[in-house]
C-alpha cells in the first residue's frame, strides 16, 4: 500500500490557489468530477472574464489551461456487470449513465464517465469550494468535499455547465 503525503498534495493546492490569484484567473464557479483513479477533473469559469479553466489534478500534481472555444459532448456510456467496478463495489451490479467529453473546438481536453450514484461531482460556487478555499486538514485530500450524485442531481449539473459554457462562448 502506498502511503499518501498529505502535505504535498496540500502544497499542490496552495501553489495552485496563489498562481491563479496572481495571473487573475482565481474562478468563480468549478465544475469538479472525481475519476476512477482518484484524480478530478476541473472546469472553472469567471463571470467577468471569457475564460474558462480546465484542470487535471492527480494527488500531487494539477495542471491548468485556458480555454477558448469550450464545450461539453455527452454519449451514452454503460459499466458491464461483473468484478469490482467502482467505490463501494456498486460497479459489480453494472451501470448507466454518460462520457463526458470537455472539447476545446474540436481538440478533445479530457473524458470522463459520469455514473449516477457512483461518480463524484460538484458544482460549487467559489465561497462553497473547499478546494480552493479550505483549510489544511490532515488526513485528508483538498478535494475531499466530493461525492456521488444521483442521476438527476448529475442531469442538472450538466445541463448548468453546457448553458456557462453556451453562454461565455457566445461573448
Amino acid at each position: 500500500m502506498t502511503a499518501i503525503d498529505w502535505d504535498t498534495m496540500w502544497n499542490t493546492r496552495d501553489q495552485l490557489v496563489e498562481e491563479l490569484k496572481n495571473r487573475g484567473l482565481l474562478p468563480e464557479r468549478s465544475l469538479y468530477i472525481r475519476r476512477e483513479d482518484g484524480g478530478v477533473f476541473a472546469l472553472a469559469v469567471r463571470a467577468d472574464a471569457p475564460r474558462v479553466l480546465s484542470f487535471d489534478w492527480n494527488g500531487a500534481s494539477c495542471r491548468y489551461r485556458v480555454l477558448e472555444n469550450p464545450h461539453i459532448a455527452l454519449s451514452e456510456y454503460d459499466v458491464q456487470p461483473g468484478g469490482f467496478g467502482g467505490m463501494f463495489g456498486l460497479g459489480e451490479k453494472g451501470a448507466h449513465g454518460w462520457m463526458l467529453r470537455v472539447l476545446d473546438g474540436t481538440s478533445l481536453v479530457w473524458e470522463t464517465p459520469v455514473l449516477p450514484g457512483m461518480t463524484a461531482v460538484a458544482d460549487l460556487l467559489f465561497r462553497e469550494d473547499r478546494f480552493l478555499n479550505g483549510r489544511r486538514k490532515k488526513g485528508t485530500v483538498p478535494h475531499w468535499q466530493l461525492c456521488p450524485e444521483d442521476e438527476q442531481r448529475c442531469e442538472e449539473i450538466i445541463a448548468v455547465w453546457e448553458r456557462l459554457l453556451a453562454g461565455v462562448n457566445a461573448r
